[in-house]
C-alpha cells in the first residue's frame, strides 16, 4: 500500500470514527499509530503498522477470548487463501507425503488430468529431486519448499517409477488445479470416479472431502451416475470433512432432503445476543436422492459437514454412524478489506441444528452438554487413534488409485502398514517423551478389503 494510499484509507476511518461516535480510545489508537510511524527508530513501513495491528487484535480473539477461527489473511496471502477455500491452486498436481520409514517422498497420487498425470507420473512413485535438490530425508514441509520456484519455469523432477530401479526425469508445467472434492472407492480405467463399494456394488458410496465452490455440481454429477447404476443405498461419507462454504452445503442438503409442515429448516445462525440473523430453508422441489442412508462422521467432521450430517439426523432421513463430530458450529464473515488491505475472517454468529439444539462446542463445553452431531445409538462407534490413522491411509488410496491397475500398490501398502504403525507409534513416544516399550503387533480391524470398521457398521445397517 503506498503512503498515499494508506493515508486516504487512514483518512477515510478516521471520518468514519468520528461520524459514528469516536471514543477517546479510538483517539488513543490513532495517535499512537502516527507516533510510530513519525517518530520509531527503526522505521517501519505503513503496511508492517497496519498489518501488525490487525494481526495483534485478532490475536487478541483467538487466545484472550478463545476465538480460533477469527483471521487476518495479509495480501501477500489472499491468493493461497481462496485457493484453499475453492479446492484450487497452481502446480503440478502430485499428492504425496514422507515415507516414515524409508524417509522417502512417496507420490501417494496424481490428481486426475494434472500436470503430473498426464506426464505419466503414478501412484507409488518415489520423488527423488526436484530442481536438483535431494528430497531423501527432508520432511513433507521442505520438500513443498522446493516447489516455490518461478511460476513461469518448468519443474524438473527425478522419479523413481514404482517396481523400477532407474529414476526418470521429467520437466513439467505448472497449470490450475481443480481438485475434486467429491471422492468414491477408485477409478476407472477412463479415468471416472467409481461410486459403489467393490465388493457391495449395490450401496452406493459418497465421500465429501470438503465444500468447495464446485462441490453441488459434483455432488449431483455423482448422485446421476448412482441412479444410473440401480444403486439401493447410500453411504455419504463426511469424515475428516473440515467444512467450507455453507450454502453449498444448503443446497446439498436439498438433493435428500424435503421440507415437511412442521419444518423446513436446514440450519439457523444467531449472534452474540441469541437473536436470529440467518433461517436457511429447504425449497419445495423433490430431492433427487431417495435411496436409504447411513452417514459417516468422525472427530474431524466440522462445520459444513456437522450442519448437513446434523439436518439428515433431525429429518431422520440418514442413520450417523462413527464418533462425536468436532464442535465446530460458528459463522466467519469474509471481509475483503479496500487497497488490497487483506482479508478479515471474523466470527459473528454461531450456527443452530433444525431442532434448534446448538452445534458449536464451546471453551468449558462438557461431553454431556449438547454441541456437535453424534452418532445414533446404533452407529456409535470408537476406534483407537492408530487405527484411524491406518484406516485414512487406506482409504484415501482406494479413492484414488485405478482400481484395475493399482490393487498391487494396496496389497503393498498392507504388507508395509505393520512397520509404519511401529514407527509412527515410536516417533509419537519420542514426541511426547514417553518411554518407549516393545509394542504388541499391529492388527488392522474390519474386514477387508477396506479394514474400516465403521464402513462395516454402515454396510450391516444398510443391510
Amino acid at each position: 500500500m503506498s503512503r498515499l494510499n494508506f493515508s486516504v484509507f487512514l483518512i477515510a476511518v478516521v471520518l468514519y470514527l468520528f461520524c459514528s461516535g469516536i471514543t477517546m480510545r479510538d483517539r488513543v489508537l490513532i495517535d499512537s499509530l502516527h507516533r510510530i510511524e513519525n517518530n520509531a527508530l527503526v522505521q517501519p513501513t505503513d503496511k508492517m503498522l497496519f498489518e501488525g495491528a490487525m494481526t495483534g487484535m485478532i490475536q487478541e480473539l483467538n487466545h484472550s477470548l478463545n476465538d480460533p477461527f477469527s483471521a487476518y489473511i495479509p495480501f501477500s496471502k489472499q491468493k493461497e487463501y481462496e485457493e484453499n477455500l475453492d479446492n484450487r491452486f497452481d502446480g503440478i498436481g502430485i499428492v504425496y507425503r514422507e515415507d516414515p520409514i524409508q524417509k522417502e517422498s512417496e507420490i501417494i497420487y496424481p490428481i486426475l488430468n494434472s500436470p503430473a498425470h498426464k506426464a505419466g507420473i503414478r501412484s507409488g512413485d518415489k520423488l527423488l529431486r526436484v530442481n536438483g535438490k535431494e528430497t531423501k530425508g527432508l520432511t513433507f514441509r521442505e520438500v513443498s519448499e522446493l516447489f516455490k520456484s518461478d511460476p513461469k519455469q518448468k519443474i524438473e523432477l527425478a522419479i523413481l517409477p514404482y517396481d523400477k530401479t532407474e529414476p526418470v526425469e521429467f520437466s513439467v508445467s505448472r497449470a490450475p488445479i481443480f481438485r475434486d472434492s467429491v471422492e468414491g472407492d477408485g477409478i476407472d480405467a477412463q479415468g471416472n470416479r467409481i461410486f459403489y463399494l467393490a465388493d457391495n456394488p449395490k450401496i452406493a458410496y459418497l465421500r465429501i472431502t470438503s465444500f468447495s465452490d464446485r462441490t453441488a455440481i459434483e455432488v449431483r454429477r455423482a448422485l446421476k451416475q448412482i441412479s444410473e447404476k440401480n444403486a439401493q443405498s447410500l453411504i455419504l461419507d463426511l469424515r475428516d470433512n473440515p467444512g467450507g462454504y455453507v450454502a453449498v452445503c444448503v443446497e446439498i442438503a436439498g438433493f435428500f432432503l424435503q421440507p415437511t409442515p412442521q419444518q423446513d429448516t436446514i440450519v439457523s445462525t444467531k449472534s452474540h445476543d441469541g437473536t436470529t440473523k440467518t433461517v436457511y430453508r429447504l425449497n419445495q422441489q423433490t430431492p433427487i436422492c431417495s435411496l436409504p442412508m447411513v452417514a459417516l462422521i468422525d472427530g474431524e467432521s466440522a462445520s459444513a459437514a456437522e450442519i448437513l450430517s446434523a439436518a439428515l439426523q433431525d429429518y431422520g432421513r440418514a442413520t450417523i454412524v462413527g464418533v462425536r463430530s468436532f464442535g465446530k458450529g460458528t459463522v466467519q464473515e469474509i471481509v475483503h478489506l479496500p487497497l488490497n488491505s487483506g482479508t478479515l475472517q471474523l466470527t459473528d454468529a454461531s450456527y443452530w441444528r433444525p431442532s434448534n439444539r446448538n452445534i458449536h462446542r464451546n471453551q468449558n463445553a462438557q461431553e454431556s452438554d449438547s454441541w456437535g452431531v453424534t452418532p445414533d445409538s446404533e452407529g456409535l462407534l470408537p476406534i483407537p487413534d492408530i487405527q484411524r490413522y491406518a484406516t485414512f491411509q487406506i482409504r484415501e488410496r482406494r479413492s484414488n488409485f485405478i482400481a484395475e491397475k493399482h490393487e498391487h500398490l494396496l496389497e503393498d501398502f498392507l504388507r508395509r502398514l505393520p512397520d509404519e504403525i511401529r514407527e509412527v507409534q515410536t516417533l509419537q513416544k519420542k514426541m511426547s517423551n514417553e518411554t518407549i516399550s516393545e509394542e504388541e503387533p499391529f492388527v488392522l480391524q474390519g474386514q477387508p478389503p477396506y479394514f474400516d470398521p465403521q464402513l462395516d457398521k454402515a454396510i450391516e445397517i444398510l443391510k
